[in-house]
């Protein structure tokens, strides 16, 4: 099996930190809202080029952000999302800030990326903790929490953007083939 293109970020132990939901956006000055919840005790995988990969994302967030961003689904924990808007009557949009518990503050939910990894990458696996949302706003102090009954196994894929590396091509721009945005409104 050929080595990870991100191997490296698994000794680096901000990674996991940030997987696990601590509030490390503020050291990189991303622009994006601070998050709170993360995965529940993630794991080290392995992920398989040629397999398709998704994420939700915002469509007012620069594309290297929607692309280079680490939150991203396999295949079946995808179509979970999917199946559980089509058998409710969600929009797959709202069955994904659900299931994900992801607050109005962080993102808009409202676009869909479908990619093929062309090589092997690593991530962290696993059940996603609640978030806080915003103190204002549509979130008004609420709390996301991801749905109980139909557990969803999120990946963090840390490495594919670095802020401040723009002399170099960043990782997303060579681990994905061919990625498709999908509006969802």
């Amino acid at each position: 099996m050929a080595e990870p293109a991100n191997e490296h970020c698994f000794s680096e132990p901000h990674w996991r930190v940030i997987a696990q939901g601590f509030q490390t956006e503020s050291w990189f000055n991303d622009g994006q809202a601070v998050g709170t919840g993360g995965i529940l005790n993630p794991q080290p995988i392995h992920l398989r080029a040629g397999n398709y990969y998704y994420r939700f994302a915002s469509s007012n967030s620069p594309r290297e952000a929607q692309l280079g961003g680490g939150w991203w689904l396999d295949y079946e924990n995808y179509k979970k999302i999917e199946t559980f808007a089509q058998q409710h009557g969600y929009s797959i949009r709202d069955a994904a800030r659900l299931m994900l518990a992801l607050p109005y503050a962080w993102t808009r939910v409202d676009l869909k990326i479908k990619a093929i990894l062309a090589v092997p990458m690593k991530a962290y696996a696993g059940e996603g903790k609640p978030a806080k949302g915003a103190n204002d706003g549509a979130d008004k102090n609420t709390s996301w929490i991801p749905t109980q009954h139909i557990k969803v196994c999120q990946l963090y894929i840390p490495g594919l953007f670095v802020k401040g590396c723009r002399q170099r091509v960043q990782l997303y721009e060579k681990v994905f083939a061919s990625p498709v945005t999908e509006s969802l409104t």
